[in-house]
């Protein structure tokens, strides 16, 4: 039976078994370095939630509610290279879907964009299964996650979940939620961030897709 729980101790084997599925499914230019992980989830910056089947852990998720705002974003989701194709993943979103939508929230969630990048066919398939759960994209919002590790950086996709309200986001939302990424996870500049991100209307709304 797969169960999902929030995993506090960094000291667990559960958690160092999540560790190793983030290791094993993300490559180094969009992950951050363990001893981070471990200080933020510590801290609780970060929540983590592992997926046991069978009382192993075979699922790993990492949460950020960003500061004073409804949103969280999904910072990292993994399943076990042995286990996946089992829908655990989307198990996972339904079951937050529920709990965010009691409390009016929302997943924000960094996609690589499959238009760039040498594994397109695997980029398109992630885009698939987001929007397969009901994600939607934030349309013409050019997103690029700052390089990690000493590597370069990353053409993303920002997607919410469960969709907005009717469809439409405020920019002054989108610029706020990309100013707060960018600060609290990559201790990045405000001149860093809007290089990247197009200038709207203050007034004007972005449409999911």
């Amino acid at each position: 039976m797969l169960k999902f729980s929030q995993i506090k101790d960094i000291g667990s084997p559960d958690f160092k078994a999540a560790l190793d599925i983030y290791a094993e499914a993300f490559p180094a230019n969009e992950r951050h370095p363990l001893n981070i992980i471990k200080d933020r989830v510590k801290k609780g910056l970060n929540i983590a939630y592992v997926g046991r089947l069978n009382n192993k852990v075979v699922f790993m998720a990492l949460l950020w509610p960003l500061k004073n705002t409804k949103f969280v974003l999904l910072d990292y989701m993994a399943t076990s290279s042995r286990q996946r194709g089992k829908n655990i993943g989307s198990q996972f979103m339904q079951e937050m879907r529920d709990s965010l939508e009691k409390d009016g929230k929302h997943f924000i969630m960094e996609i690589e964009n499959p238009e760039f990048g040498d594994n397109r066919e695997e980029r398109e398939k992630r885009v698939a299964f987001y929007r397969k759960n009901g994600a939607k994209a934030l349309k013409s919002v050019r997103y690029i996650l700052p390089a990690l590790q000493r590597s370069k950086p990353t053409e993303m996709i920002l997607m919410i979940f469960p969709p907005y309200k009717d469809e439409k986001i405020g920019v002054s939302v989108v610029k706020k939620l990309i100013t707060q990424i960018y600060k609290e996870l990559y201790n990045r500049s405000a001149k860093d961030i809007f290089k990247y991100t197009p200038l709207f209307a203050t007034n004007s709304k972005i449409e999911t897709v």
